[in-house]
């Protein structure tokens, strides 16, 4: 017989009688290699086709492409084993891999995925390594970037010349290698390519050299992961937890966030957390076995927010001002993949979706046609729906930068020519924010396809409908709470603490908010938590005390807060959860500006959970509640929480039992509002998405508390709960409510 890959999948071919098929079928199901997965399967006599032998047949090309494409792994375990070897000639080489390891996303250029489809094209295989490719019963059987010393790429170590430029030395394989663990523990900061991109690495022990690495990549305080080389060195900096330790040893192998046992000043500021990965790449193993420092700071080669350098030229110019060397590997990355995180426990684990879990079929719908889902301007993503299955793209990055909407232009442009579809016949959609830039790209996309016009979609309403796509709830009437720090609103206000009730064929009702503030001066009260403060604190008197000394404002700025609140009129309404966060991490003693998004929400869960007691006693948590606002539209209303919580300040109440009472408070209120309109609209189940969801502390006390209510919760597993998984829910809109219908039908709808 023979086996093909084909565009709905995996092809083979038995001349076998009735019995012998079906014993061959269970055991490949039973017997499958490390990493394959069969998703679904069918039989079907044929007319003999007399072959002789077994074999690999050709790929077919034609038709729309239904496999999903395969992920980068980790090193495995028998490419680690002779990687160290002396006696294998594979000894030292930092390009290892097999059938059960190794680059794939990353190198792929098209589909289907063979040799000549990867930036592997180039190394033509030794003799050796294609016996090995060639031999059914070898590990590197059709194993597609397999090379050796002998036939395939190096890496090469580059270091800073008199004028400030990089420059090739005379370095390479394991001489490059030693010179930069040499360097590392030296202290010095190295560019070093890996699978998706350029790290810069750094001894996380050295606070020197973490401050130095900071002030080059303009990153103030943003926690940076760290990289070990085993299960044994993570567990003398976390609190691993078993979900963590799987999540470690996955073959996607995500930077993991656990509870910090062993501090590394500077790493991780403010923070009880920790984001540690294993060393996933040879290379990696080949620098700790070099003696580089047993725990390595390992972030993006960028600077601060911008998207991470994965082609040579761009990392030799964009780093020369924060690394002293790179280690150039010769192997092309066909597009950037920074590294998934995910949480080390709980609900909604993943935070980035990217390296090792990224594209991949993350829902099932009952939709034959194309869509195309450009998501949201942060965290953007791409989402392509197609054969009745959704691929969600990697984490690409903040769209307000130029490369990420190229990385944006080029995903689907992959995306598009990988699986063949017909651009003509793609319906587009997009985020409803008229000045996204994420809308501003489908807008081209229609042009340049010649499709129709994109379809327009809220923001919160996707993020539920991520939830429903990926638990196949379709038709199911649920509540929706979406929680997060921006959104465009129907009534073009600023929303981000939203209850909905509805289906996702029937569409969501909005049926109440968090109450209103005020985003005085506009965007700044998103980076300035006393600004948001000043904004969402109704009651005069509770902002009078905010001018006592406990609170550590200065007079300047308390005056040019107050005149603020004086002309909230002309300010821009929000419902936005995430200021409300930033508005208690003021009261609680956060008064600078933030330097990344969510550190001062992140900050406050700190606090909370360095509280002598967790959240099941503090059965008191401050008491929000639920009545008309100014608009006659029911309202939960947190006004008396942050009064109360000035009032405990005040009172010299413990900052942490502070924190913890609003967490508490909050998320019980949360979800008796989410219960009341299950009950009033007899609903299924509540769902939760938005990146609030993120906070472990107050979404445990929302699973509690409607657990205790009698409810079932839904979360984002597949996806993130942040914006990440925008693009899911706006393809899942479409798919159930505008697939249907043409573009001014659509527009009418809208």
């Amino acid at each position: 017989g023979w086996v093909a890959n084909n565009p709905a999948g995996v092809q083979l071919y038995l001349e076998l009688d009735a019995e012998a098929t079906q014993l061959a079928i269970g055991e490949l199901l039973t017997d499958l290699p490390a990493v394959a997965r069969v998703d679904g399967f069918s039989v079907h006599e044929v007319p003999s086709q007399h072959v002789e032998g077994f074999s690999i047949a050709v790929s077919e090309q034609l038709g729309t492409m239904a496999t999903e494409i395969s992920r980068d792994l980790a090193i495995c375990g028998d490419c680690l084993a002779e990687m160290r070897d002396p006696t294998n000639r594979r000894y030292g080489y930092p390009y290892i891999t097999c059938t059960n390891c190794g680059p794939r996303y990353s190198v792929i250029t098209a589909l289907p995925y063979d040799r000549e489809n990867t930036t592997m094209a180039p190394w033509v295989m030794c003799e050796a390594c294609l016996a090995e490719y060639r031999d059914p019963m070898d590990r590197r059987f059709h194993a597609e970037p397999i090379a050796c010393w002998d036939c395939g790429p190096n890496y090469v170590l580059y270091n800073l010349n008199p004028v400030g430029n990089f420059a090739p030395t005379d370095l390479c394989g394991p001489s490059a290698i030693a010179a930069v663990a040499e360097l590392l523990s030296a202290g010095a900061i190295v560019a070093i390519k890996g699978i998706g991109g350029y790290h810069l690495a750094g001894d996380a022990s050295n606070e020197t050299a973490v401050e130095e690495l900071r002030q080059a990549k303009f990153r103030k305080d943003k926690p940076f992961a760290v990289m070990a080389q085993n299960l044994d060195r993570v567990q003398e900096l976390c609190v691993v937890s078993g979900t963590a330790k799987e999540a470690l040893l996955s073959s996607g192998a995500p930077i993991v966030v656990m509870p910090s046992r062993l501090e590394l000043p500077g790493v991780a500021p403010d923070s009880d957390q920790l984001g540690v990965m294993l060393a996933y790449a040879p290379l990696h193993h080949l620098l700790f076995d070099a003696g580089a420092p047993k725990f390595l700071v390992m972030t993006s080669g960028n600077r601060s927010s911008e998207p991470i350098s994965y082609l040579d030229s761009d990392a030799l110019e964009r780093l020369a001002g924060i690394a002293t060397a790179v280690l150039v590997g010769e192997r092309p990355i066909a597009r950037r993949l920074d590294d998934s995180v995910c949480f080390g426990d709980g609900p909604a684990p993943l935070l980035r979706r990217s390296k090792g879990l990224s594209p991949g079929f993350v829902a099932d719908i009952g939709h034959d046609g194309t869509i195309v889902a450009c998501g949201a301007d942060l965290k953007s993503t791409v989402a392509v729906a197609f054969g009745h299955k959704v691929l969600v793209s990697q984490y690409l990055g903040d769209l307000q930068y130029h490369e990420v909407q190229l990385s944006h232009r080029r995903t689907v442009a992959d995306l598009i020519e990988m699986y063949k579809i017909d651009r003509s016949s793609v319906l587009l959609c997009a985020d409803a924010h008229p000045q996204y830039f994420s809308g501003a790209l489908a807008q081209s996309y229609a042009e340049e396809f010649g499709a129709g016009e994109p379809v327009r979609i809220q923001h919160h309403r996707a993020h539920i409908a991520s939830v429903l796509a990926e638990h196949s709830m379709w038709d199911q009437n649920v509540v929706g709470v979406a929680l997060d720090g921006t959104g465009y609103g129907d009534d073009a206000s600023i929303w981000g603490g939203e209850f909905f009730a509805g289906s996702l064929r029937g569409g969501f009702k909005r049926i109440t908010s968090i109450g209103e503030g005020r985003l005085l001066g506009g965007e700044a009260a998103a980076r300035r938590p006393l600004q948001a403060l000043a904004g969402f604190l109704q009651d005069e008197s509770a902002w009078g005390l905010m001018a006592k000394d406990v609170f550590g404002i200065d007079s300047g700025t308390y005056r040019v807060l107050s005149s603020l609140r004086i002309s909230a009129s002309d300010a821009i309404a929000t419902t936005s959860a995430g200021r409300l966060f930033d508005s208690m991490a003021a009261i609680c003693g956060f008064g600078t500006t933030m330097t990344y998004e969510g550190q001062a929400a992140m900050w406050l869960e700190s606090l909370a959970r360095s509280a002598v007691s967790g959240p099941s006693d503090f059965t008191e948590g401050y008491r929000g509640s639920y009545r008309l606002g100014l608009d006659d539209m029911r309202r939960l209303d947190y006004g008396e929480m942050l009064a109360q919580a000035i009032q405990e300040r005040l009172e010299g109440v413990d900052v942490s039992s502070v924190a913890m009472r609003f967490h508490v408070g909050f998320g019980e209120a949360v979800a008796t509002v989410a219960a009341r309109i299950a009950n009033e609209r007899q609903s299924e189940a509540v769902v939760l998405s938005g990146g609030v969801f993120q906070n472990r502390v107050f979404t445990q006390v929302v699973v509690a508390a409607l657990g205790r209510l009698g409810l079932s919760v839904k979360m984002n597993k597949a996806v993130s709960c942040n914006d990440e998984g925008i693009s899911l829910g706006q393809v899942a809109i479409a798919a159930a409510q505008f697939s249907k219908l043409g573009s001014s039908a659509v527009r009418e709808a809208r």
